[in-house]
């Protein structure tokens, strides 16, 4: 994979970073993935992505406004913003590349030898990641899951890192935020490729469901300014007129697998019984599975296992067994 700018150059640049690739129509294929860099003076590298998985737009939106309208003489540093970042996914509306079914976020560390989804991994985990302090990824539920809107960071047990995480989540100025519980041992994703780093994440759900919520956008477009204003890489000028957050309720999300994750347990049409942002209590019915086809068969009942705040549901009607349908957080301790 080839860079085409100077990352090291004052002022505004748009490139791509550029992917060979061999198809039947296009035996000379060049994947063009584009990227606008903003450098102005000393400051912070921050590098902001989106379109990790090609279904989820908002964040999408988010950086191709933010392209067009950030002044340079308001910004500290370098700022790299890759729209797009996994091209292929992205221009299909798919959460996975049709180039080869590969998800980018389940491919890190990468492989420059590998498909081209691998390939793209290799180049943000050994080129984009370790050459920024800070990394700005964008995303939200995609055509399955609909998520309750917020930025999200990864917990630590180290306690002044988790300190620094919590103001920078509550510099984004959004009602509600997560902290989610992220295991080493599924270090697949940007979470595990900043740790190999050893710099910080701030991440985001900016709703989903197929289709773009405008709320979402403006929520996350105000709260990406907000936090580059913290962070130091942008001037206080440029947020001026957002207006003054309210106070932040923080959820905990653990890590996945646990009592707090429900999955389809039959096939059938999914029918949930609560809304994103209601709490539950244990044994509380919160859905069921209908089988259209053997109407006189009885559902299948959804339970929840734990007490907390509905965050994430399936946003499709079909549930297959296996499938995710609801993801639930409890406020977090401390």
């Amino acid at each position: 994979m080839r860079l085409n700018i100077d990352l090291d150059r004052e002022g505004r640049q748009t490139g791509s970073i550029n992917l060979a690739s061999s198809t039947n129509d296009s035996a000379y294929q060049q994947i063009q993935i584009p990227i606008v860099a903003f450098r102005n003076g000393d400051g912070p590298r921050i590098l902001l992505m989106a379109g990790n998985h090609g279904d989820e737009f908002e964040g999408q939106i988010i950086l191709t406004r933010l392209a067009r309208q950030l002044d340079l003489h308001h910004i500290r540093g370098r700022l790299l913003l890759l729209p797009a970042i996994n091209l292929p996914a992205a221009l299909a509306g798919t959460r996975t590349s049709p180039l080869d079914n590969g998800n980018l976020n389940r491919s890190f560390p990468g492989n420059p030898r590998g498909t081209p989804t691998e390939r793209i991994a290799d180049f943000i985990e050994k080129t984009l990641i370790p050459d920024s302090d800070f990394l700005i990824d964008l995303h939200s539920g995609g055509n399955s899951l609909n998520y309750l809107p917020a930025p999200s960071v990864t917990d630590t047990e180290d306690e002044t890192v988790r300190a620094r995480l919590l103001g920078i989540l509550r510099a984004f100025g959004s009602p509600l935020g997560y902290v989610f519980s992220e295991p080493p041992t599924r270090d697949v994703g940007t979470i595990g490729s900043c740790r190999r780093a050893g710099i910080e994440r701030l991440g985001t759900e900016l709703g989903g469901g197929g289709g773009v919520s405008p709320e979402a956008v403006a929520l996350g477009e105000a709260g990406v300014l907000r936090v580059l204003t913290h962070l130091g890489a942008l001037d206080p000028a440029a947020i001026a007129n957002l207006p003054i957050p309210s106070p932040m309720k923080i959820l905990r999300r653990p890590a996945p697998h646990t009592g707090y994750y429900i999955y389809a347990g039959s096939t059938g049409v999914f029918e949930p019984f609560i809304d994103l942002g209601e709490r539950v209590s244990p044994g509380q019915r919160v859905g069921q599975i209908l089988t259209p086809e053997i109407p006189w068969q009885d559902p299948v009942t959804i339970h929840s296992n734990v007490s907390g705040t509905l965050i994430c549901r399936r946003a499709l009607g079909l549930a297959r067994r296996g499938d995710g349908l609801m993801v639930f957080a409890d406020d977090l301790a401390g």
